[in-house]
């Protein structure tokens, strides 16, 4: 009977251990910190130490209030190179939260992590320091942000808003901007300066696409005896060639004609936008293509519209262009997680209440 009830409780004892590892476990299993080098390229070695006293700073009062639990930490800063163009050097500290995961009753660790948190220095998820570049630059003429700051308690929130965190999954981010009291390290285009802008491109673009048309007449005209001698002895080919170059300098003759009257709709529909009043034109641009207009127009929205893009420039009056390079003069705090992750969403919720953005603000110019 002893042997019996000792094999019983075995029995259970095996049953229990299959159930430990779960997500209530994973919850509340403490993880590690692991130090990860970070970049370091053109900076001089002032200007690096104080960026690294800044950087072990910021790590000291996140670690100071966070513990990590259901996932690992790998956490470390980056300094990235100083560009003539930009007043200040920009580098970041940044966390990756690799959370623990049950593989039958053995807690392993996901090998690949979405889930992470940084704060910047210096350096905004759009360029502030430069004008639009690419095809940015020929399109709205500006670069764009896709949510209005909102001032909150000395430092702007931006909303949280769907992110994609790759390896097929979807979730979310939030962002924050700390700055120097009431101003933002960019400013915002007002229409006029929109439609101003967009008239020069819709201008180059009328340009370079006629310019397009001319040079394929041109190529036609140039390949079209070298085709003639090619197939002098064969009549057939020759009318089939004859056939689709008449086509070709046929069907570009009339775009070329047709081109200024083509985009001309666009210049007049600026032209009228451009006779609204002063107050509405000095008003914040936030635009979207027109759908019915086949990319080659813009209508203004609000910052409600999903499609709407709020058009930025540069701000160089925001920096103290005397203070060295490194010193800290905005700080952007960015997060992204899977809200629909127990584990993840902990990490956001922890990792949030370890900013000290009292703190973070005392950084500024100093």
């Amino acid at each position: 009977m002893k042997y019996l009830l000792n094999l019983f409780a075995i029995f259970i004892a095996l049953s229990s251990s299959a159930q430990d590892c779960n997500q209530e476990l994973l919850l509340q299993k403490p993880g590690v910190w692991e130090e990860t080098g970070g970049s370091i390229s053109g900076i001089t070695s002032a200007d690096l130490a104080r960026e690294k006293k800044v950087e072990a700073s910021i790590h000291s009062m996140i670690k100071s209030k966070y513990t990590p639990l259901g996932v690992n930490i790998d956490f470390g800063g980056a300094y990235e190179s100083a560009y003539s163009f930009m007043p200040v050097n920009s580098y970041y500290y940044h966390i990756m939260a690799f959370r623990f995961y049950c593989d039958d009753n053995t807690i392993k660790t996901v090998a690949e992590s979405a889930t992470v948190f940084q704060i910047y220095v210096n350096k905004f998820n759009v360029d502030v320091y430069d004008t639009a570049q690419g095809g940015r630059s020929t399109a709205e003429g500006f670069n764009v942000i896709y949510e209005l700051p909102v001032e909150k308690d000395g430092y702007w929130y931006f909303r949280e808003k769907d992110e994609n965190m790759g390896f097929g999954m979807s979730g979310k981010s939030s962002a924050w901007l700390v700055t120097y009291d009431g101003k933002l390290p960019f400013a915002f285009v007002t229409k006029k300066e929109f439609l101003e802008k967009r008239k020069i491109n819709l201008t180059d673009e009328m340009h370079n696409t006629a310019a397009r048309y001319k040079e394929v007449l041109k190529n036609l005209e140039i390949e079209k005896p070298l085709e003639e001698v090619e197939f002098k002895d064969d009549p057939e080919k020759l009318t089939k060639y004859m056939k689709g170059y008449n086509y070709a300098k046929d069907r570009n003759e009339k775009l070329l004609a047709d081109n200024e009257k083509d985009y001309q709709p666009e210049f007049d529909k600026i032209e009228t936008m451009l006779e609204m009043p002063a107050e509405e034109l000095n008003q914040q641009a936030i635009v979207k293509q027109d759908p019915d207009a086949k990319g080659i127009s813009y209508l203004f929205t609000d910052d409600n519209d999903p499609f709407g893009e709020i058009l930025i420039k540069p701000n160089s009056g925001y920096f103290n262009k005397k203070l060295p390079r490194s010193t800290p003069q905005f700080i952007w705090v960015y997060v992204t997680w899977d809200p629909n992750e127990p584990i993840g969403s902990k990490f956001r919720e922890d990792i949030m209440k370890a900013v000290d953005f009292g703190t973070l603000k005392s950084m500024l110019g100093k």
